[in-house]
């Protein structure tokens, strides 16, 4: 839920559902119109709480490597335990 829970996140995660193929990260940031740190720092949470898997491709004519991000099937479970947690954390 946390990996979730920032606005951003979901943004690339739904954008990764509706291309529904790997994404290169300059391409994520373009069509979300955000700079590529800020969607880097938000794909690797997202890669940590298994939502997305990235991959990298040698790219030899340029000598340089490509990082692709897929979003992976997961399942989210909330419980009315972490639910008045979050609100609690969140001051509502």
């Amino acid at each position: 839920m946390k990996a979730l829970g920032h606005p951003l996140r979901l943004k690339i995660a739904a954008l990764l559902a509706k291309k529904g193929e790997d994404m290169y990260l300059n391409e994520i940031a373009n069509d979300l119109g955000i700079n590529r740190a800020l969607a880097k720092i938000h794909l690797k949470k997202l890669e940590r709480a298994g939502i997305v898997k990235s991959r990298v491709v040698l790219v030899e004519d340029e000598a340089r490597a490509l990082r692709y991000y897929k979003l992976q099937e997961f399942d989210v479970h909330v419980s009315p335990e972490l639910l008045k947690k979050e609100v609690r954390k969140n001051g509502n």
